[in-house]
C-alpha cells in the first residue's frame, strides 16, 4: 500500500515526510505528485519520461533523512524534509540530465536556499518498465548534495550527457 504526497502543498508534504524519519513509522512507499518530470522532455529535446509522478520506497526516504555519520553512514544523506520537497518541486528546472550506463537517469537540481545543488538518481524509465510491470511511475533511487560533482564530470562519457547548463569551475574538466 502506498501514500501520495503532493509537492505543491509544501507544508503538508514536509509533515508527511517527517513520518519517514523513524524507521518503524515509515511503512508505506510514496508517490510524489506534481513533480513534472515530463517537462524535462522538452528541455532535453527527447522523450525520457512518460509519467510526471515519482515513486520512492520507505527505506530510501529514511536513508535520505538520516544524519551523515550514523550507522551505515554511506547510505545516510542528512537531507531535511524541506530540502527533499524543494528538490522534487524543482526537477522541472533541472540543469543537468545524464543517462548513466547503469540504467539510471541523473538530474542535477539547483536550490535557491539551503544546499547548492542536489543530484537526483532515478531508475531509467525504460528499465523500470522492463523490470517492474507494476510500475506506474519512475522510481527515485537516491538524492544527495553534489557540490563536488563538477570534479566527477570529467569521468562521464560525453555521449551520456543529455543536458548540462551550469558553469563548470576552471580546472574541473
Amino acid at each position: 500500500m502506498g501514500k501520495d504526497i503532493n509537492v505543491k502543498n509544501i507544508e503538508e508534504a514536509v509533515k508527511s515526510l517527517n513520518h519517514y524519519a523513524e524507521r518503524d513509522r515509515g511503512h508505506f512507499d510514496v508517490r510524489f505528485r506534481n513533480v513534472h518530470l515530463c517537462t524535462l522532455n522538452e528541455t532535453a529535446e527527447r522523450t525520457i519520461f512518460r509519467k510526471n509522478d515519482l515513486y520512492v520506497d520507505a527505506s530510501t526516504l529514511y536513508e535520505l533523512m538520516m544524519p551523515i555519520g550514523g550507522r551505515g553512514s554511506h547510505h545516510y544523506h542528512g537531507l531535511k524534509p524541506t530540502q527533499i520537497i524543494q528538490t522534487l518541486s524543482n526537477l522541472k528546472k533541472a540543469d543537468c540530465i545524464i543517462h548513466s550506463e547503469k540504467e539510471r537517469i541523473l538530474l542535477g537540481v539547483y536550490l535557491e536556499t539551503g544546499i547548492d545543488k542536489c543530484m537526483v538518481v532515478i531508475i531509467d524509465p525504460e528499465a523500470t518498465v522492463k523490470t517492474d510491470f507494476q510500475a506506474k511511475v519512475c522510481k527515485l533511487i537516491t538524492m544527495y548534495e553534489y557540490s563536488e560533482f563538477s570534479k566527477h564530470l570529467k569521468n562521464i562519457p560525453k555521449e551520456y550527457i543529455i543536458l548540462l547548463r551550469y558553469p563548470i569551475k576552471k580546472g574541473d574538466t
